[in-house]
């Protein structure tokens, strides 16, 4: 059964249609990165309503991209996202849980605009005047062949199409991050044992596409998919990845 999505930063388009995740979907998952994950979107969108022609997945901004996963993993999954780490400190497992829907609700709540001006679609104007775009797909398959300092700069003409000296990369970060946040959480877990802390991230891109990976495996729930900070060193972490899953502006 098809459903239907809200999408906020396609111009022209409020709304696409994806069908259920079949098991040769699953079967088609091979990584997780972000060019993995325009695959599998891609396989799932359907025409629009009254013969519209087909939104590709790499129409969509990341941050539009992403709700669209979290649906596929509620579909798929349920809403709660439940794994167990084995702590650093004592080595003992211990579980973690949260509510999907509760990360998307928040990120939702904090997404005021106050110093931006909508302009359609992935374009906005700062008080200041600088106009830029939030960047799609087919931006970040453009730049995924190039080199960290390559990719940063071609990232940042993409955002900034009409003069790319208008704003800092730290400048856009900021921007995209209020405007169009990932799905994606730091979190601090403690160990109930020795109570050991542990900083981890979560991105709902990296947990679906492991989690049907673990699915073809028969690992569901016993899969890793956490990625570790530095307890306490948390810093202002660019969003948006390069479709070879390279972080940008780091």
């Amino acid at each position: 059964m098809a459903c239907m999505m809200t999408v906020r930063f396609v111009p022209g388009c409020s709304c696409v249609h994806m069908r259920e995740l079949a098991g040769h979907d699953e079967r088609a998952v091979t990584g997780a990165s972000t060019a993995d994950a325009l695959a599998l979107l891609d396989g799932l969108l359907l025409p629009g309503d009254g013969g519209a022609g087909r939104l590709g997945a790499d129409d969509l901004t990341a941050a539009d991209r992403d709700r669209l996963l979290v649906a596929i993993y509620q579909r798929t999954f349920g809403d709660r996202i439940e794994n167990t780490i084995d702590c650093q400190g004592c080595g003992q497992p211990f579980d973690i849980d949260f509510s999907l829907q509760a990360v998307v609700d928040s990120l939702e709540k904090n997404g005021a605009q106050p110093r931006v001006k909508a302009l359609g679609g992935n374009r906005f104007e700062t008080e200041t005047g600088v106009r830029f775009q939030v960047p799609t797909g087919r931006d970040e398959r453009s730049i995924a062949a190039l080199d960290p300092s390559g990719a940063e700069a071609a990232l940042l003409r993409c955002c900034l199409p009409e003069d790319s000296a208008a704003a800092s990369a730290a400048a856009v970060e900021e921007l995209l991050a209020e405007i169009a946040p990932l799905v994606e959480l730091e979190l601090q877990a403690r160990c109930p044992e020795c109570g050991h802390s542990h900083a981890l991230e979560f991105d709902i891109q990296n947990y679906l596409l492991q989690a049907l990976m673990g699915e073809q495996k028969g690992l569901s729930g016993k899969f890793t998919v956490w990625r570790r900070l530095t307890v306490g060193v948390w810093g202002k972490r660019f969003p948006y990845r390069a479709a070879n899953g390279a972080i940008l502006w780091n």
